[in-house]
């Protein structure tokens, strides 16, 4: 029997694969059609816009978007949720039924999966459809085979996309077509099937439990967790609430969020781009997407939860559960920088379908293009959309891509350790000063702010040696110290430890300790002998401590000449200066170069420069900068006036506007950047995406002595 031959696809067509009945276990049957893609339309469903609806609520309520698109009424004090408008006269509060939101043509399922190992390929037949005694065979992988047979139907036949099977994968040039439609293949199936793999691990319980909670919770498009109106246990969305699991169940939960499927680049846009039909099968267990993701992110607010299940990839599933709308590709980048592919490209060219149109023209896929060329037109495109540098991506890998500039980020590993840093506002809200030098150097404005003085060693990934590492980390005045920003040396240092990530600066995120609390803490821990030979770590359990290290591993604490410390990149070598640059929300390393020039050695955390001190100066009392999430998610940053409780949204230290401009609002998109404040020009209609207050004139004017740094 001969191997299957692709036709080539033309026009708007895409391959169809129609999955033939059969029993279990019985050969797997397909046929292959050509269908063209016609554009999706999405039934309209009306209700009042929630601004309108906030306006007419009683005191106490608010009106919030779950991520299901449904409007949902919440009382704080009363802690209690309503799908009716609470004065039972308002109309339009709640949108139509989702159960036929879309209607394309052809109509077709799509499945999301793991392509597996390619040593455990297995043969399907393809029938002609012409005449079924013609036959011919495809080989397929473990996993895809696993999930047809679980898939067909006894009785009668099902129309699927399939990426391995509807794409010629052998083929560059109709993958450098296919791939950019993924997203509205995906976003036009009637349904998105996300395979996880065949039953075991008592995986069918995992899933009865889950949908049984997420049947108490509702979750907002801002991540926030809610009891769902007329739910049994009215708590269990409460992050302090314990959930009443064996240890065996608690393992069923982490073994099925643990599968590979979890751990893969390409299921996430899928996943974003499926409608509320989607549903997630084990075996042949299922359940509906919608309720596995309420369930999987009311865990993950919890504050007491097993340690199997802190310790699991759970935590991490934030990626495929999040609201995504309104996130600009760089914040996508962040959140997928743990996930695998197999080709290096892919960490780019897999995430399309969620971009904004206008980045596009930048990274329109070419699987022929070097590495380092689609990494170095992404990071252009990106400064080019959004007006910001994402140096928070950069570091000095010994296996970056050939022709890497330093100060192009390499995607290709895991950047973790990396964007634990990226939690402050270094530049304030300033827009990128940048220049490009073809081929490799890019030329920045910003500011030195100190120089190196020592590294004083990396913090392991395991626990119990981290704890060793903080003895030699530790200054000799800890107790006594006071840092140069006036506070003790004891509060800079545990905050440095935690890279600013505290609930005194981001009071919504629960599962984040204070300042206070870490102290009580950890201030036993520290107080011991420096000599990590002593053998007073010996007795400590270490894993208590592993939630409020989480942040350090491959870290390396620096000290400064001017009496600051930090936590940066590994390499980070005596010498090394520190920078803020207009336009970047990290502080970047920089090791002097040849010809003038500097490399990027990668981003730090400075203590006392995480809010425009490089620019502005401090922060003075009674104002403090803090975090709160908009309406998509995104923490955003204001300040606080702890004297007058006052909250405003303009830097204090700013002063007025001047007169021809004037701040503006509006819904977050994703041609935003992170950290957005809207400026319209009245005079000219000049629409800025940052602070005119922090362009480069105004600051020399404030005396701020701007430097430009060229970067190879």
């Amino acid at each position: 029997m001969s191997s299957y031959k692709y036709s080539k696809l033309v026009n708007d067509d895409i391959r169809l694969l129609t999955l033939l009945p059969g029993q279990p276990e019985s050969e797997l049957k397909v046929t292959i059609h050509h269908a063209p893609l016609r554009a999706t339309s999405e039934k309209s469903h009306y209700r009042m816009p929630l601004d309108d609806l906030q306006k007419g609520l009683s005191l106490g309520w608010v009106a919030e978007e779950t991520a299901e698109d449904k409007c949902l009424f919440w009382n704080e004090k009363l802690q209690t949720s309503s799908w009716v408008h609470p004065d039972g006269t308002v109309t339009g509060s709640l949108p139509g039924s989702h159960a036929d939101d879309v209607t394309s043509s052809p109509l077709y399922e799509a499945l999301s999966y793991t392509w597996g190992s390619a040593d455990k390929l297995q043969t399907v037949q393809v029938l002609s459809q012409d005449d079924l005694r013609e036959t011919r065979t495809l080989c397929i992988g473990g996993n895809l085979a696993g999930a047809l047979n679980h898939l067909r139907y006894p009785d009668k036949a099902r129309t699927l996309w399939v990426d391995a099977i509807c794409i010629n994968q052998n083929d560059i040039s109709e993958k450098n077509i296919q791939v950019p439609r993924m997203a509205d293949i995906f976003r036009s199936a009637v349904r998105v099937v996300i395979w996880l793999g065949l039953e075991s691990d008592n995986s069918t319980l995992a899933l009865s439990t889950l949908d049984y909670l997420a049947a108490q919770v509702e979750i907002t498009k801002a991540s926030w967790v809610r009891p769902s109106p007329g739910c049994v246990h009215q708590d269990w969305f409460h992050s302090l609430t314990g959930m009443p699991y064996d240890d065996s169940t608690w393992q069923a939960i982490v073994d099925l969020t643990n599968r590979p499927y979890f751990t893969r680049l390409w299921v996430v846009q899928e996943i974003h781009l499926s409608n509320h039909n989607a549903v997630v099968q084990c075996g042949l267990s299922q359940m509906m997407w919608q309720r596995f993701r309420r369930a999987i992110v009311c865990l993950m607010w919890k504050r007491h939860i097993p340690r199997c299940i802190s310790s699991s990839k759970l935590p991490m599933l934030g990626t495929f559960c999040y609201n995504f709308e309104g996130l600009n590709f760089a914040t996508l980048l962040q959140m997928v920088t743990h996930l695998e592919c197999f080709d290096p490209r892919d960490k780019v060219y897999g995430l399309l379908g969620l971009a904004a149109s206008s980045l596009l023209p930048h990274i329109h896929p070419e699987y022929a293009l070097p590495v380092a060329e689609v990494y170095r037109n992404l990071f252009l495109g990106l400064q080019d959309q959004l007006k910001r540098l994402h140096f928070e991506f950069c570091s000095l890998r010994t296996s970056r891509p050939k022709q890497l500039p330093s100060w192009v980020p390499d995607l290709s590993g895991n950047l973790g350790e990396l964007l634990s840093r990226a939690a402050g506002l270094v530049s304030g809200m300033s827009r990128a000063e940048a220049t490009y030098h073809a081929p490799n150097v890019l030329e920045v404005c910003g500011i030195q702010i100190t120089t190196v003085q020592s590294n004083k060693g990396t913090c392991p990934a395991d626990t119990a040696k981290r704890l060793t590492a903080l003895q030699t980390w530790k200054p000799d005045d800890l107790m006594t110290g006071t840092y140069p920003t006036g506070e003790s040396n004891l509060d800079a240092f545990i905050t440095t430890l935690v890279q600013g990530k505290l609930r005194d600066r981001f009071p919504t995120i629960v599962t984040w300790s204070s300042l206070q609390e870490l102290k009580s803490k950890l201030k036993e821990l520290l107080a011991r002998s420096t000599d990590p030979s002593d053998g007073h770590t010996n007795n400590i359990d270490a894993s208590s401590y592993a939630h409020e290290l989480r942040f350090l591993s491959e870290q390396a604490f620096i000290t400064c000449k001017t009496g600051y410390f930090g936590v940066s990149h590994k390499d980070t070598q005596p010498g090394d200066i520190i920078c803020a640059f207009l336009g970047c929300k990290v502080l970047v390393i920089l090791r002097p170069w040849t010809g003038g020039c500097f490399q990027v050695v990668g981003s730090c955390y400075l203590h006392g420069f995480t809010s425009a001190e490089a620019f502005l100066g401090p922060l003075l009392a009674p104002w403090v900068m803090q975090y709160k999430p908009d309406s998509c998610g995104v923490q955003t940053p204001y300040f606080f006036n702890k004297d007058t409780k006052e909250a405003a949204q303009q830097d204090p230290r700013l002063g007025e506007l001047p007169v021809m401009w004037e701040a503006i609002q509006k819904d977050r998109t994703k041609d935003d950047p992170q950290f957005l404040s809207l400026f319209r020009n009245n005079l000219t209609g000049e629409l800025m995406n940052s602070d005119p207050r922090m362009l480069p004139e105004a600051l020399r004017d404030r005396g701020v002595r701007l430097q430009s740094f060229k970067l190879a």
